[in-house]
């Protein structure tokens, strides 16, 4: 399963899964899903890959019991590691571009549903604006950043669906008040 899938599997069973709805062997089922994942992706010398690895040691046994009709007593706390470890993940999986002029640079970081777009003026000591793009088309500031309209005027999203129709979405700055 790739990254997608398994968001959709945890959104999709998190309710019976909270409810305690689900027999021992279908949460099993979602746990060997997620945990195959997370063997394939967090390889390496990372800070959260080295956890995973101590969290997946041999001599910490991780056994779900069962009540006699079949569901898992304390199911939801023994899957939420595995869930855990998959959230941070995802957090942390960045893509960073960057491009750059004689005035200006622009840098965008992809992480999770949000899109990072931090764009600096050269000339003026390393200022930079942070708009947050998310999943439904809206645009944030990052508050602790300077004005967007000490930068530009205008910031456009364009969102694609599926099926080919696009949603815009317009931030427009002004320094001048407009009666």
């Amino acid at each position: 399963m790739n990254e997608e899938e398994i968001i959709k599997l945890i959104k999709s069973k998190s309710q019976a899964i909270g409810e305690n709805l689900l027999l021992s062997t279908e949460l099993t089922e979602i746990k060997d899903k997620i945990e195959e994942f997370l063997d394939r992706n967090l390889k390496g010398e990372g800070l959260l890959s080295l956890r995973y690895r101590k969290f997946k040691l041999p001599s910490k046994p991780r056994t779900l019991w069962s009540d006699t009709s079949g569901f898992p007593m304390g199911g939801e706390n023994w899957l939420k590691p595995y869930v855990d470890f998959f959230e941070q993940y995802i957090t942390e999986k960045k893509i960073i571009n960057r491009l750059e002029d004689e005035k200006l640079w622009v840098e965008s970081r992809t992480q999770g549903n949000e899109q990072h777009l931090l764009i600096g003026d050269k000339q003026h000591d390393g200022q930079k604006v942070h708009l947050i793009f998310g999943e439904t088309g809206e645009i944030r500031i990052d508050k602790k950043d300077q004005p967007p309209a000490e930068v530009f005027r205008k910031v456009e999203s364009v969102l694609t669906k599926s099926d080919g129709s696009a949603v815009k979405s317009t931030l427009e700055f002004f320094k001048e008040k407009i009666d």
